[in-house]
């Protein structure tokens, strides 16, 4: 007797054997060696366009330079820093013996930005803890699955010629970009189009001022000149108007010869256009607004403070939220009750000195926060125990009492009564 699967068990096991493949790589793309522009592109030759190199800096350095704590849940739903936890330790100090914390950072997400996903070998002691973190090329990791079982592993190929070790994906820190899977697509990949595009209007504006002539154009009426008449006329203009340097000069010219400027110039051929709507389309592959890569043709100082702000939520939250879930999920073990870990993004939303003071001057006066934490969100050692109470205005008070005279007059003696008892006396 065979009993029926249940149906949503089936859907499952249909979901994840759909996906057993050698490689879990996504290839929904052909890989682009040559643009339509005729420049190769990849995730090295990318960084030599000024955009590209801008915006992976601007992400980098942003995370990076945030305080990454392990913080344990309470009971009463508050969360306090783990100093003494090794993990603490791990991901805020010193990852490996090779990087510190913010060149570790820089590393991964620079990586996960080229390449859609960056790898680290975690390193972990006898008892199973782990102590470093090693960055991994990711051209030298590819994720793979079990054909026999469908799990994930990582193949990772080492120095020499045929050498590989397996990583199982708990020893594997695997920071990975938006995608498809258990692996991130490479946006470079994706943009190199319009990467190719502004790299080959980069190559153009170099050619033209560096090898151009100008003014450029056709001689004519020269006559039959012979071979070595006309290479030394064709030397002649070579070395007196050719490069940036010999720009502009005048031509003069004879035989009745006549100079015919046929040379299309960068302004007619709206170059410099071309070149400020390149750094808005590669700005939007990397989720990074153009005045985050020093382009502020539309920027104004009315709303610079508020974009400011928008492309932390934006665009450096998704990464800071990646990087902490990967964390919580490989560093802690079975023993993870409680724990997590948490970048603190408040360097990045705070706005003006006037802005900020009156941000904490609302929340100290209205209980939110006390003295002391303000001071630590500043940077400023703690004032002593007086500062760690919680204070509101005086003058405020409940719905119930609005009327009510907050200072009631004192209450008149009864007649009758002997004023003398009523008065209070002193010893």
């Amino acid at each position: 007797m065979t009993t029926e699967p249940r149906p949503g068990f089936m859907r499952r096991i249909a979901a994840r054997v759909s996906r057993w493949a050698d490689d879990v790589r996504p290839g929904r793309i052909a890989v682009v060696s040559r643009t339509q522009a005729g420049v190769s592109v990849d995730a090295e030759t990318a960084l030599k366009n000024a955009v590209v190199w801008a915006c992976i800096r601007y992400l980098t350095n942003a995370v990076a330079q945030l305080p990454w704590r392990v913080v344990r849940e309470e009971r009463d739903g508050d969360k306090k820093i783990q100093p003494s936890h090794p993990v603490d330790s791990l991901i805020n100090k010193r990852p490996c013996p090779e990087m510190g914390a913010f060149t570790w950072r820089q590393t991964m997400l620079g990586n996960a930005l080229r390449y859609g996903n960056a790898y680290a070998e975690i390193e972990r002691d006898m008892a199973g803890r782990p102590i470093a973190m090693w960055p991994l090329h990711p051209l030298r990791v590819t994720p793979r699955r079990r054909i026999d079982t469908g799990a994930l592993y990582y193949d990772v190929q080492g120095d020499g010629v045929g050498q590989r070790v397996e990583l199982e994906p708990q020893d594997v820190y695997h920071l990975r970009g938006f995608g498809d899977g258990p692996v991130g697509y490479n946006v470079v990949e994706y943009a190199a189009q319009s990467i190719g595009w502004a790299q080959a209007t980069e190559i153009f504006g170099a050619s033209f001022f560096g090898e151009g002539m100008n003014p450029g154009g056709i001689v004519e009426g020269a006559g039959s000149l012979k071979k070595e008449g006309l290479a030394r006329l064709k030397a002649e203009f070579k070395k007196l108007y050719q490069g940036p340097s010999k720009a502009n000069r005048t031509v003069f010219l004879d035989a009745g010869m006549k100079w015919t400027p046929v040379s299309v110039q960068p302004d007619k051929a709206q170059f410099i256009e071309t070149r400020q709507h390149q750094v808005e389309e590669i700005c939007r592959w990397f989720g990074v607004p153009p005045h985050k890569v020093m382009h502020m043709l539309r920027a104004t100082f009315n709303n610079i403070e508020h974009q400011g702000i928008e492309v932390v939520t934006d665009s450096v939250v998704p990464w800071v939220r990646i990087m902490e879930d990967e964390a919580d999920w490989k560093l802690f073990g079975q023993n993870r009750t409680g724990l997590s870990t948490t970048m603190d993004l408040a360097a990045l939303l705070r706005g003006d000195m006037k802005s900020q003071a009156e941000y904490f001057a609302t929340l100290t006066q209205n209980g939110i926060m006390n003295r002391n934490e303000a001071r630590a969100r500043l940077g400023i050692n703690r004032g002593g125990p007086d500062l760690d109470k919680f204070t509101v205005q005086v003058n405020l008070t409940t719905l119930e009492r609005i009327g009510e005279d907050a200072h009631p007059p004192a209450a008149q003696p009864q007649p009758g009564a002997d004023p003398a008892q009523d008065t209070p006396t002193t010893t």
